[in-house]
């Protein structure tokens, strides 16, 4: 049974043949595939806790890894508010449905649920609406992760920062819509609109956060 890929990984499978699937419309670790039914290569976990315990991506992932599973039979980690989504492989699915009870100390039910429930990613993003000087990369961290200009190119110098999956480490490069921004221990956005000028010439732009 194949493994999860990352995004750089799945850039590098060439065959027109294949079929890559995360469980989400826009997951980024996908498994390749050539025919269906996807229930046979991907399962779906929804993880119930209380609202007013908040988890994030990270309490989730490490409370899966420890139960000594390796992080190439994940996928995508959804958090909302009193659920989490995650997708693994189908034969993983049962042993994470009976033995993850916690996150740290917070309690979780699992329970394995059709892909098809799974929610959008997309409607999981927080709108972010700012305005930039103009579409080159360092300027659009900067607005996006609200810093300033000289920490976005530091970012950018330590390779930490990816453009729609690859490594960039040129301020200079031109962002549009719905390109991926992911900066290492950052999170990722996603240029969702870029608007007209305002009357100081700066231009209008919409992201989207991943929570």
């Amino acid at each position: 049974m194949n493994n999860f890929l990352t995004p750089a990984q799945a850039a590098q499978e060439r065959s027109p043949n294949l079929i890559f699937d995360g469980g989400f419309a826009e997951a980024e670790r996908v498994v390749a595939y050539t025919d269906g039914p996807r229930e046979r290569h991907l399962a779906a976990i929804k993880l119930s806790f209380r609202p007013q315990d908040e988890l994030t991506h990270r309490d989730i992932l490490g409370a899966v890894l420890a139960l000594g599973l390796d992080r190439r039979v994940l996928g995508d980690i959804l958090v909302q508010s009193g659920a989490a989504y995650l997708v693994c492989l189908p034969h993983v699915a049962g042993f994470i449905c009976e033995n993850l009870t916690k996150a740290g100390r917070v309690g979780l039910r699992a329970q394995q649920i059709p892909l098809d429930d799974l929610p959008a990613l997309h409607k999981n993003l927080r709108e972010q609406r700012g305005t930039v000087a103009s579409m080159r990369l360092d300027g659009i961290i900067a607005e996006a992760y609200s810093c300033s200009r000289s920490t976005a190119e530091e970012l950018l110098r330590q390779g930490l920062v990816r453009l729609n999956h690859e490594e960039c480490l040129k301020g200079t490069r031109l962002v549009k819509v719905s390109d991926l921004i992911a900066i290492r221990g950052k999170g990722r956005v996603k240029v969702l609109e870029v608007g007209g000028e305002t009357r100081k010439g700066r231009r209008w732009v919409v992201f989207g956060h991943y929570e």
